[in-house]
């Protein structure tokens, strides 16, 4: 250690980094790091997965196939990926859930909430891009209607729908530009984004969930607020939680693994045509509304979730002081749910 420190001098970061007090209320039920974690797990089983795996649409679904019937672990590697990347829209969502609830993006957090809304737009970029991958008939119907949402987006549409698919169809253009933005665009503007994300909290420490006026970094040592270290106390309750997380994600992969359907034929329209789970609230929106409308909505209140640290300036953080918030969290929730329900059913 002591060689590797007189060639790096990385001892004063590393400190700086693991010797940070976590107030004793604060309860992150350890979303934040187990969506970290799962972006890591997508990371390690995608570079696998991409070893084998050949970007063509003459191709790309028999290696698909080969990776799931002839390469050792390769169905295990495949479904721990799936299920990797259903969770992290699920533990995102959660993550931001419990910021939203606790109203720990307020001040001084307003960027780190916004970096944080930020990522979640990735994250289901992930699974739109990932998706079309396995150019099987699910996924390039499924692409096809997501594409032709984008293209009804006013003014811009169009190119948006060009810009997605590389052509007028969903064709090799499109699984090109899916292949790379999935591999290489989307983990590189992840990774900076997690970066200063995790900057922004470890500078700001975590907010207290009953304590308005504790919103300053180091005014808990101020107003006598008990503390506990994030190391090594804190860190271990959250690789407690990680190996729950990874053992949960290999049984659900060997008990429920993702399958394949027939190749992609851009001439068989398939008799049911539905988007993944995440994005069936929007659809189902689209079939019971004017699709300007459909399509605008979901656009307004991701902006206004993006700025909505702006907006609420009340010093208030008890969520029973805070109705009007959390009445209007809780319509848009089970709005969505039950958008995403009559979707899946329908």
């Amino acid at each position: 250690m002591g060689w590797l420190e007189e060639r790096t001098g990385l001892s004063p970061v590393i400190k700086a980094s693991l010797h940070v007090r976590v107030p004793m209320a604060a309860q992150t039920f350890y979303f934040g790091g187990i969506a970290l974690v799962l972006f890591a797990v997508q990371v390690v089983t995608g570079t696998l997965l991409t070893l084998y795996y050949t970007p063509t649409t003459d191709h790309a679904y028999d290696s698909v196939l080969f990776i799931t019937s002839d390469v050792e672990f390769g169905w295990l590697i495949r479904s721990v990926h799936h299920w990797g990347a259903n969770l992290m829209v699920v533990f995102v969502v959660f993550h931001m859930l419990r910021v939203f609830f606790q109203a720990a993006y307020k001040y001084p957090r307003e960027l780190t909430w916004m970096v944080g809304v930020g990522l979640f737009g990735l994250t289901i970029f992930f699974g739109f891009t990932g998706y079309l991958l396995p150019w099987d008939q699910r996924a390039y119907w499924a692409t096809t209607v997501g594409t032709e949402i984008a293209g009804g987006v006013p003014v811009v549409g169009e190119f948006l729908l060009l810009l997605l698919r590389g052509g007028p169809d969903v064709s090799q253009a499109t699984l090109s530009r899916f292949f790379g933005i999935h591999i290489l665009v989307l983990p590189l503007l992840t990774g900076g984004a997690l970066v200063l994300h995790l900057v922004f909290v470890h500078q700001l420490g975590l907010a207290h969930p009953r304590k308005p006026k504790i919103r300053k970094p180091g005014s808990e040592a101020e107003d006598n607020v008990p503390l506990r270290p994030f190391w090594p106390n804190y860190l271990l309750d959250e690789l407690i939680a990680w190996y729950i997380l990874l053992a949960a994600m290999v049984v659900l992969a060997s008990l429920f693994p993702v399958g394949l359907e027939e190749q992609a034929d851009p001439l068989v329209t398939p008799d049911h045509i539905k988007p993944e789970w995440y994005f069936l609230g929007v659809y189902e929106l689209l079939k019971r509304v004017p699709p300007l409308i459909g399509i605008m909505a979901p656009v307004a209140v991701i902006g206004l979730i993006m700025v909505w640290p702006f907006l609420d300036r009340s010093p208030e953080v008890l969520l029973r002081r805070r109705k009007i918030v959390a009445l209007g969290a809780t319509v848009l929730i089970v709005g969505t749910i039950a958008l995403t329900y009559w979707g899946y059913n329908s």
